[in-house]
């Protein structure tokens, strides 16, 4: 057996950021993307999620299929500035809020 393995990689664990986290809004580590499972305050150890199909804040004209970052916990579109790439949207943005499968 491998004696190399560390986990399944489907989470990991975090330090809250400036600011803190909010469980469920995306927060970015570098180019990072996690959906927090739980909030904190800023230097609180946490665990985010970095894969998965989840449904958050969005803005701009989003559409199923495009290609999406993530810029201060929303989506927007992947030329904004300082944004970090999330994914892809699973559905249309509606009031908004749009589904994406985040892809690490």
């Amino acid at each position: 057996m491998a004696k190399n393995f560390v986990s399944s990689g489907e989470t990991q664990d975090f330090i809250a950021p400036a600011g803190g986290a909010v469980a469920g809004v995306p927060v970015t580590i570098n180019d990072l993307v996690l959906i927090p499972v739980t909030g904190g305050l800023e230097g609180d150890k946490l665990v985010g999620h970095i894969s998965g199909e989840w449904r958050v804040k969005a803005d701009g004209a989003l559409k199923k299929g495009q290609k999406v970052s993530v810029k201060a916990g929303v989506l927007v579109a992947p030329a904004t500035a300082d944004s970090v790439p999330f994914g892809k949207l699973t559905s249309d943005m509606v009031s908004n809020v749009a589904t994406a499968l985040l892809i690490p």
